[in-house]
């Protein structure tokens, strides 16, 4: 049995702890790279939504005889990147910020497209906030390894990379206010998730799922 990409190994973590139903055919098929973007768009025609570290990856929407059609794109760079220093083989320094921004395109993909499917709509702020949930969680798997959960000292610096470390560099400083709103309500609900039984955790992340952006950000006031 061949060892499921970072794609799908990414993707299958997201769905299952959200019981995430998007309604999309093999995932794969939604990334491009630089020569996708280059003959699918040619840079219009579509609206992004982008990481907020200005790396370039994106999720694309356009609209196409009143359907919704989306892409992810992530630069040639990242990914090369992310092949030269796998997240399989260890979360640490020189990939976290790379394999940050890949997790959180995929899940933009994901949320957006179950959105769609249940004639459901998705604001910016919710998308952002929703995957900075996501990035902590599929980040903290992947550098908790075999471990149960991550201990103290991995968590802080998990925490510092994702939360703490950004600058964001955006000349719209309404977008930046939305990417440093995101971070400060991810961290306010995942705070409320410390010392929780995983099977009440569990039904914490996916209640927060479920939710519109009003009641994700009432749950990061209340355990």
């Amino acid at each position: 049995m061949s060892t499921p990409s970072l794609l799908r190994t990414v993707q299958g973590l997201l769905t299952r702890t959200y019981a995430l139903s998007a309604p999309l055919d093999a995932i794969e098929r939604y990334v491009i790279g630089d020569a996708g973007l280059a003959a699918l768009y040619d840079g219009a025609g579509a609206r992004g939504v982008g990481s907020a570290s200005g790396d370039g990856a994106r999720l694309l929407l356009r609209e196409d005889a009143g359907t919704l059609r989306a892409c992810v794109y992530f630069p040639d760079a990242l990914i090369g990147h992310l092949e030269r220093q796998p997240p399989q083989r260890g979360v640490h320094a020189d990939n976290v910020d790379a394999f940050a921004v890949f997790v959180e395109e995929i899940d933009h993909l994901l949320v957006a497209a179950e959105r769609a499917g249940a004639g459901r709509g998705v604001s910016l702020l919710e998308l952002e906030l929703h995957a900075n949930v996501s990035k902590y969680l599929v980040l903290g798997r992947f550098l908790a390894g075999s471990a149960r959960r991550l201990g103290a000292g991995r968590r802080a610096w998990l925490r510092h990379h994702l939360f703490e470390k950004p600058v964001y560099s955006d000349p719209d400083a309404e977008v930046r206010g939305r990417y440093a709103a995101a971070i400060r309500h991810a961290a306010r609900f995942l705070a409320t998730l410390e010392g929780m039984r995983p099977e009440r955790r569990l039904e914490r992340l996916r209640r927060f799922h479920r939710l519109d952006l009003g009641g994700k950000l009432a749950m990061g006031t209340a355990a």
